[in-house]
């Protein structure tokens, strides 16, 4: 069903004369515009230039709560409505670092929460994202998740989660060289300790699927493990291992380690994210506008000359004083890291080398799922790394001696 709305035709394409609400939304007079939406309630109807009804606009403008809630209530389909640009007024008002959260909340009570906050704009940009991208309080993030979960697993036209939205803007801020010198708890301030409360309410929804800590139940949030789990920077895995030393070891509900978690993981592309369509501009202006062609500097993932660690070797290289045991504890199956990290097929260059580094014993250690040696494991399924099969088996040939014989004396 369509919304009816008017719209004021142009003249040789110049913009025609604004509605008088429009035109005192544009002059930041807001008790005048919420008399003029109470008087005449059919003008936040009409749609401006770029599409933009009076609602994106006053959003756009930081309207007090009061005047978005006016014209809400004027046009309650609004709220779902989008300019040229597909952003919702969801997006235009998280796309600001002092975004409202007080009006975040007005505009997912309007309309559908689910649908509102899976819109994606002409990035592919959903509402989280947006706040990611421009640094929108940590508390605007949290009424999003809250409004929506599901939201923090959307991708934009990058490929790029919130989270690692998030970390393009503060790689871009900060730059590598501070991020990767965090150590401690202590080396958080300013701008990284923000990036980084964002970063555990993220992770603890992409996780847990929830913003709240459910450790009353024993299933206690652990951002190590949760960092290993899913496709976030390496960089994140590493200050998370930094930060929480203690819980290299410790197994979680399901009897799993972060080393385990890392083998059992799929491979995440290893991303730059210092060109990641990240300008300085959204820097300066922490907001998208509307009255500039929107410039954007899309890559195609291409990440040659750009490469991180496995998050294998990241957590064996934080726990180097326990590298081997961690590397020795199994899961709930009796399975080694090694044994997990061969059956989700990971490589030679992808952690294998260092766990069977640290713990050679793993090399001759039979799978208890599968009665195969890692040598075996490797070799299992279609496409086989060769490299991975050839270095297994080099440290320790007799191995493949022994189980031709035993095959041979069982036939």
């Amino acid at each position: 069903m369509s919304i009816p709305t008017q719209q004021y035709p142009s003249t040789y394409g110049e913009p025609a004369d604004e509605t008088v609400l429009l035109s005192l939304i544009h002059s930041y007079d807001w008790a005048a515009a919420l008399a003029r939406i109470t008087t005449h309630p059919s003008e936040s109807r009409i749609i401006g230039e770029q599409g933009r009804t009076p609602l994106l606009i006053a959003c756009d403008h930081d309207a007090p709560a009061v005047v978005v809630h006016s014209l809400l209530k004027a046009f309650p389909e609004a709220a779902m409505m989008v300019g040229n640009s597909n952003m919702n007024a969801l997006h235009i008002t998280c796309s600001s670092n002092h975004a409202s959260v007080h009006v975040t909340r007005i505009l997912l009570e309007a309309g559908n929460p689910i649908a509102m906050t899976m819109m994606h704009d002409i990035d592919g940009d959903t509402p989280l994202h947006t706040a990611c991208r421009c640094g929108a309080p940590i508390e605007v993030l949290e009424v999003l998740l809250r409004a929506n979960p599901l939201a923090v697993h959307e991708r934009d036209l990058e490929g790029l989660t919130p989270l690692l939205r998030l970390w393009v803007r503060y790689t871009v801020i900060l730059g590598n060289d501070a991020i990767d010198s965090v150590n401690c708890a202590a080396d958080l301030h300013g701008e990284l300790l923000d990036a980084w409360k964002k970063t555990e309410l993220l992770l603890r929804c992409t996780q847990r699927g929830a913003c709240d800590d459910d450790s009353s139940s024993g299933h206690a949030f652990r951002p190590v493990h949760a960092a290993c789990a899913v496709d976030c920077p390496r960089s994140v895995v590493r200050i998370a291992a930094r930060m929480y030393p203690h819980q290299l070891e410790e197994v979680d509900e399901k009897g799993m380690t972060p080393l385990l978690i890392a083998a059992a993981a799929p491979v995440f592309k290893v991303r730059d994210l210092s060109d990641q369509g990240y300008t300085f501009e959204d820097i300066i202006y922490g907001e998208e506008t509307f009255d500039d062609q929107e410039q954007t500097n899309k890559n195609d993932g291409d990440t040659d000359g750009f490469s991180q660690p496995p998050v294998i070797e990241i957590i064996l290289n934080a726990n180097q004083g326990g590298a081997s045991a961690s590397a020795g504890i199994p899961d709930s199956k009796g399975r080694l890291p090694l044994h997990v990290a061969l059956e989700s097929q990971k490589t030679w260059k992808e952690g294998v080398k260092q766990l069977v580094e640290v713990y050679p014993e793993g090399v001759s250690t039979v799978d208890p799922t599968t009665s195969l040696y890692p040598f075996m494991l490797a070799a299992k399924g279609v496409g086989g790394d060769l490299t991975t099969i050839y270095e297994i088996c080099r440290l320790n040939p007799s191995l493949i001696l022994d189980v031709y014989e035993k095959r041979n004396g069982s036939t």
